[in-house]
């Protein structure tokens, strides 16, 4: 063995970091952030609750004028329907001072005065046809 060699001990483990106390205030911090957060999303729940609440609302009003607004429309449009097809069934008078048209007459046209000579026409097979002679 080796004589003059020094005795080998065990490293010596020393715990450093933070204390109890400081590990019990950054808990506290960490509680009252949460806290903090949680005050804060219950605020902007309710207020993104009532903004939404308020739209509805609008919706509905705005629904409830375009039902009513529809059915004046379509009550117009059958009113309309009734009157068009009430004019178009029934002759109403003209009254005074309306100017009427009358059913259009056919003019007389005189008779023509080209006169086509069918005698001149040679009436052959082939005559007017510029058929050439192979030369």
């Amino acid at each position: 063995m080796c004589f003059g060699a020094p005795k080998i001990s065990m490293p010596k483990v020393e715990y450093v970091g933070p204390t109890e106390e400081d590990i019990a205030a950054q808990q506290q911090q960490l509680e009252t952030f949460q806290a903090g957060l949680q005050t804060q999303q219950d605020e902007l729940t309710a207020s993104l609750q009532t903004q939404i609440d308020e739209a509805n609302a609008a919706t509905a009003s705005l629904q409830e004028e375009l039902d009513a607004e529809m059915a004046a429309a379509s009550a117009a449009a059958a009113a309309q329907q009734t009157a068009a097809i009430a004019a178009t069934a029934t002759q109403s008078d003209p009254g005074a001072g309306a100017e009427t048209t009358e059913s259009i007459k056919k003019k007389k046209k005189p008779e023509s005065t080209l006169k086509i000579a069918r005698a001149g026409v040679a009436s052959a097979p082939g005559v007017g046809l510029n058929i050439g002679t192979g030369a």
